[in-house]
C-alpha cells in the first residue's frame, strides 16, 4: 500500500483480521478494552516479524501499520474533541484519556514486538 508492495497486502489482511479477532474475543469474555488491544497488538506484532522470516512478507513496517489500523481508536478520538467543543467539559476529557489509553496499548504492544527483535 505504501510502497505498492503487493506481496505485503495478503499477509497484512491475514494478520489484521488475526488481531481484530484476538481483540473481540478477549473483550468479550475478559471485558478490559486495555488488556485485549494489548494482546491483540502483542499478536500482530509476533505474527509480522513471523511472517516476514517465512519470506511471506517483505516489509515489516507496512504490515504492522496496516494491520493495527481497524484497532486505532479513531472514532472515540473523534468524539471527545466533538464534546470539548460543544462544552462537555466532564465526557470530553475523559472520552480522550479512553482513547489516549487505547493508542499507548497499541503502541506498548508494537514496542515490546520490536525491542524482542
Amino acid at each position: 500500500m505504501f510502497r505498492h508492495e503487493v506481496v505485503n497486502t495478503w499477509p497484512t489482511v491475514v494478520i489484521g483480521i488475526l488481531g481484530y479477532l484476538v481483540f473481540y474475543l478477549l473483550n468479550r469474555y475478559l471485558k478490559i478494552k486495555f488488556l485485549s488491544e494489548l494482546v491483540a497488538a502483542l499478536t500482530i506484532g509476533f505474527t509480522a516479524e513471523w511472517a516476514v522470516m517465512l519470506g511471506w512478507g517483505t516489509n515489516i513496517n507496512d504490515i504492522i501499520i496496516g494491520a493495527l489500523m481497524p484497532l486505532v481508536p479513531g472514532v472515540p478520538l473523534t468524539n471527545a474533541v466533538r464534546d470539548i467543543l460543544a462544552g462537555n467539559f466532564v465526557s470530553g476529557p475523559a472520552r480522550a484519556v479512553e482513547a489516549l489509553i487505547s493508542a499507548a496499548a497499541l503502541g506498548f504492544g508494537i514496542a515490546v514486538v520490536i525491542t524482542l527483535f
